[in-house]
This record gives structure tokens, sequence and C-alpha cells, in this order.
């Protein structure tokens, strides 16, 4: 057995060409795309609030997904001073969001408290774009995890 890549590749390719074909294969295709659009992601609605309510008048509110805000979070932080998220969490009292948990993988040789703090500051600065909330540092807790050397 040869270990080239290529040969490998084209014996593979042989093979299944070869290979019989299977009679119920567009059955168990269509079956197997049906259950996979039939999957869905549950998510919790968090209550938000438009920051532009006219004075006097509370401001509407509005329904967010916790998978909208915990994208949102996790692109912010991607890549911030070489971490990397590895959870993120959000504290809710029924739809209300009272804080975050965050959980990273820190880069080796980095403060990981600064960085802790600044991924807690841009955690914050998403969850009040998207809900009109502001938390405070207070209620954001960071947890590393694991270093990346």
């Amino acid at each position: 057995m040869t270990s080239d890549p290529d040969s490998i590749l084209a014996r593979a390719a042989r093979e299944l060409k070869d290979a019989p074909d299977e009679p119920r294969w567009l059955d168990i295709s269509s079956s197997i795309i049906s259950r996979v659009r039939s999957t869905t992601r549950r998510s919790w609605p968090v209550d938000g609030q438009f920051p532009t309510a006219p004075a006097g008048r509370d401001s509407d509110t509005l329904r967010v997904s916790d998978l909208v805000v915990r994208t949102a979070i996790l692109r912010s932080l991607q890549g911030v001073h070489g971490s990397q998220p590895t959870d993120i969490s959000l504290y809710l009292d029924d739809h209300r969001c009272t804080g975050l948990s965050l959980t990273v993988v820190g880069a080796y040789g980095s403060d990981l408290q600064a960085v802790g703090d600044e991924l807690a500051t841009i955690a914050l600065g998403v969850v009040e774009d998207l809900l009109g909330l502001a938390l405070t540092r207070d209620d954001v807790d960071v947890r590393v995890d694991d270093i990346d050397v």
C-alpha cells in the first residue's frame, strides 16, 4: 500500500465508480433531506426595547431570539487578543436578560484579566445594541477554560 494521497484518492474513486448502485438511493436521500429540514434549533425569546421612545412614553418592546443575541456576541468576540469563545450563555429571568456568561480559550502570554474585561465590554455593547439593555461589567462572568499555545 502506498501513502501517496493521489493514489489513495484514485483508488477510492475507482471503488466508488465500480460499486453497484443502491436501487433505493432516491428514497433514502429524500428521507435524509426531509429529516434534516425538520430538525429545528430551540430558542428562547429575550425582551428588548427600542431606545428611541418619545419623551414621556415608555419605549416600544420587542423580543429577540437568544440564538440571535449569542451569535452576534460570538461574531464580535472572535479573534479579540487571540481568544476564541467556546460558550456564550445568557442569564435570564423569564424573558429578561440579567447577565451573561462567556467561556473562552485564551492565548498564551496574554493578560487574561485585561482580555476578559475587554471581551465583557464588547459583549455588553452587543447586548445594548440588540436589546437596548444596559448591563454592567458585574453582570458578565468570563471564564478561561483553556490556553492556546
